[in-house]
């Protein structure tokens, strides 16, 4: 019997410094906050799919030492299937410091990534295992191991649909990035992203590149995210907008994860793209209510009840 989610990604050991102001250069900026958490782009599309009550089997990396046990018993603890996450001798698990500047409602993030145990080209893979699911997400750094995935469905399991995040194809060369992200099913990113993978000047003329290029490709629809101006669904054939949805916003971080985890559950219920559009925006909402990627992160009752209150940013 075929299950509903698999993940193939990062994990990392978020370090949060959180200051009414960031710093320019020479001067200094006092530390309200800090405190440390899990998080990772994939894994906290994990944990987020499991609040939703979305099983979710996740093959992933850790370094062998005390954030790397953290990290998996936190992913368990929210109810994620963690037996494919693997621990590497030798190396640090995969870190960041995230410095969440300014006052409540007009935060910026800006992201210090500390490069260590993430999946890679040649590691383990329970191919089968991953396949044996309707929808992949697929969410890694490494290019060659993006290149191999992206070919198993063809071979093993045409039914097996690829969804993608664009977070790390930009650090590839533009054609190389832009040809692996049309290979994805379904393509999810936000408006910088989809600008630099097209080469394109400005957010319009991004989007006509990827419709236009999106002829006779693998990726049928790219999820398209804008913060508080909502989101949309870039299809060939048109596009379909939906606003964000109105809530106190106390941090961004991992906002566009739960944009994700909440349009798999949508899609996993084979719901059309405003019905979509609408449970990402409502989770990504719900989790800006506290500091950090997972502090906040919704159940699906909450993410229903805001759908249902209609509560939108204005136009």
């Amino acid at each position: 019997m075929r299950r509903g989610v698999a993940a193939l990604g990062l994990c990392s050991w978020d370090r949060f410094i959180v200051t009414d102001y960031y710093p320019g250069p020479g001067e200094y900026a006092i530390v309200q906050h800090q405190f440390q958490q899990a998080g990772g782009t994939t894994a906290n599309t994990c944990a987020a799919l499991a609040k939703l009550e979305v099983p979710v089997l996740f093959a992933s990396t850790v370094g062998d030492d005390d954030e790397g046990r953290l990290l998996v018993a936190s992913l368990a603890n929210a109810g994620c299937d963690t037996r494919h996450i693997v621990s590497r001798p030798n190396t640090p698990t995969d870190s960041g410091i995230i410095v969440v500047s300014g006052a409540v409602g007009n935060r910026d993030r800006t992201i210090f990534w500390i490069q260590g145990a993430k999946p890679e080209i040649g590691d383990y893979l329970p191919v089968h295992e991953l396949l044996d699911h309707e929808w992949l997400l697929l969410d890694v750094s490494d290019h060659r191991l993006r290149s191999f995935v992206l070919d198993l469905p063809a071979h093993l399991s045409p039914r097996t649909k690829l969804v993608g995040a664009m977070t790390y194809l930009s650090d590839l060369p533009r054609d190389l990035a832009w040809d692996h992200a049309l290979r994805h099913d379904v393509l999810f990113g936000n408006e910088r992203e989809l600008r630099q993978l097209t080469g394109a000047a400005t957010t319009d003329d991004a989007i006509a590149i990827a419709r236009h290029d999106m002829v006779g490709r693998a990726c049928r629809v790219i999820f398209l995210t804008a913060g508080r101006n909502g989101a949309r669904a870039l299809r060939v054939g048109g596009i379909v907008e939906q606003p964000a949805y109105a809530v106190e916003v106390r941090d961004t971080t991992g906002a566009g994860d739960a944009f994700v985890a909440g349009a798999i559950w949508a899609l996993l219920e084979r719901l059309d793209d405003v019905d979509v559009l609408k449970r990402g925006n409502a989770t990504a909402a719900l989790t800006c209510r506290e500091l950090g990627a997972r502090a906040a992160q919704p159940e699906r009752a909450a993410v229903l009840e805001l759908i249902a209150s209609g509560r939108t940013v204005p136009a």
